[in-house]
């Protein structure tokens, strides 16, 4: 009974299109942390990413490993660097009640945001990260004359999980300025993320072409947009041009 049972586990593993893929460009941000001045800071640099796919027949299982530090500036020229690290995974199911180049699905997000304010002393850095999981949808179609063109648009809108942010007057979260264990310290930290009070929305369009030997080459455009209220309010989005490599394995 093993031995069967592995086999037909190996073939379904088989027929999995795997691919790894990597993407640079420049990312445009703007950010804004109530809790240190209500101005905008906006500024563009350059990021990249690192990510994994596995295609199958009824499922689609997707994650995205993005990384940006990106100098930014306000109206009156001050300046304030925000580093940006992103774990985002997608699973899109197919089912026969949808349109066939439709799959519906979830998303989870995990992000961290830390920012330095130039002008300011122990208010550094700032930073919130949170995990949130939510809906996703997809479309994606092949065209050409032997549909060697490949277009994908897909989308997330994060409405559940949790938070954890510096405090409103201090780097630590205020939890961490009394005398008690670290861990319970962390745990009283954690704020949820709930829908309509924190926001976590973006979208991905990708254009492919396939080569011969299987791998793509494309170019797509990122933007994720987040809102967060804890101690203090954030707010940020991000929009990234990017080239990207696909490789079969």
């Amino acid at each position: 009974m093993i031995i069967p049972l592995f086999v037909q586990v190996s073939v379904v593993a088989q027929d999995n299109q795997r691919t790894i893929f990597w993407n640079a460009g420049t990312h445009n941000a703007w950010e804004r942390d109530f809790a240190y001045s209500p101005l905008l800071y906006q500024g563009a640099s350059f990021g990249f990413t690192l990510g994994y796919a596995s295609v199958g027949e009824k499922k689609t299982d997707e994650v995205y490993l993005h990384f940006s530090r990106i100098p930014m500036q306000n109206a009156f020229d001050a300046s304030m660097v925000g580093t940006h690290a992103q774990v985002m995974t997608y699973t899109f199911y197919k089912a026969a009640w949808l349109p066939e180049k439709f799959t519906l699905g979830w998303s989870n997000n995990n992000a961290l945001s830390l920012r330095n304010f130039q002008d300011a002393q122990n208010f550094n850095p700032r930073f919130d990260f949170h995990t949130s999981f939510g809906p996703a949808v997809r479309y994606e179609t092949f065209f050409g004359k032997t549909e060697q063109w490949r277009f994908s648009s897909q989308a997330h809108w994060q409405v559940i999980g949790f938070l954890f942010s510096a405090s409103y007057v201090t780097s630590p979260p205020d939890p961490f300025l009394h005398e008690q264990s670290t861990f319970n310290a962390f745990w009283q930290s954690i704020r949820l993320f709930q829908p309509f009070q924190q926001q976590d929305l973006g979208i991905l369009n990708q254009l492919f072409y396939q080569l011969s030997n299987g791998n793509e080459i494309g170019v797509g455009y990122r933007f994720n947009y987040t809102h967060l209220e804890s101690a203090q309010r954030s707010q940020r989005s991000i929009g990234h041009y990017f080239f990207q490599l696909n490789f079969q394995l």
